[in-house]
């Protein structure tokens, strides 16, 4: 068995890293960083199946602070992305000499939040405050590692690993009482009170998150 720990940089890749607000998967994110613990059970022949928990938080791209990607301007592109992903999958481990080489191909889910996935309540008038959502999808990791086997317990590694996933939300708000107007009949005179309901709403938020992650580990097996 053996147990990784590993962090370093997030490369934001492709419609993640876009600002195009044209483009309704565009993330506005920036590169940031990562951090993972995996757990391997090895069986024969240097091949096993590993279990990994991934944090990864990409901040938004600065430039991108007044695109409003759900089409209202109080879901403004501030708040940074949080992806946390709980992924299983084969894993291949070999010791050659003092050389450690290490291979993985998992997939899992993906729970991610950010301002991406922000929504306006409709029955906010003022056009001031927005639902903070949690989004979800499958995701993914490849990864390679290379390092060096200090003794037969322990090794420092390199890893390089294309991480992702297609996270995604959909929220609906019901027609919503918001207020009363005051109608004045113009024959009668009589004044009464006619109630004011918001419009339905039905926001379906789609992203991809496609991020390219050097990293520094540890590897400790027993």
């Amino acid at each position: 068995m053996g147990l990784e720990a590993s962090a370093g940089y997030s490369v934001a890749l492709g419609a993640y890293s876009s600002h195009d607000n044209g483009n309704e998967k565009s993330g506005y994110a920036h590169n940031g960083w990562q951090m993972q613990v995996t757990f391997d059970w090895m069986g024969k022949k240097d091949f096993g199946m590993a279990l990994q928990y991934t944090f990864q938080r990409n901040q938004v791209n600065g430039l991108c602070n007044l695109i409003y990607p759900n089409g209202t301007p109080d879901t403004t592109v501030t708040n940074p992305w949080s992806n946390h992903y709980l992924m299983a999958g084969p894993v291949f481990m070999k010791a050659l000499g003092k050389l450690h080489l290490d291979a993985k191909l998992l997939g899992g889910v993906i729970v991610s939040s950010g301002s991406g996935f922000d929504t306006r309540n409709p029955t906010d008038t003022a056009v001031i405050s927005y639902s903070k959502n949690i989004a979800t999808g499958f995701g993914f990791q490849l990864s390679g590692g290379v390092g060096y086997n200090f003794t037969r317990h322990f090794a420092l590694k390199f890893n390089l690993a294309l991480l992702g996933g297609w996270p995604g939300k959909n929220r609906q708000y019901p027609s919503q009482l918001v207020g009363t107007a005051f109608y004045k009949d113009p024959v009668t005179g009589i004044e009464y009170q006619k109630p004011i309901y918001s419009a339905p709403v039905e926001y379906d938020i789609k992203k991809v998150v496609m991020t390219l992650n050097p990293s520094l580990g540890v590897v400790f097996r027993f």
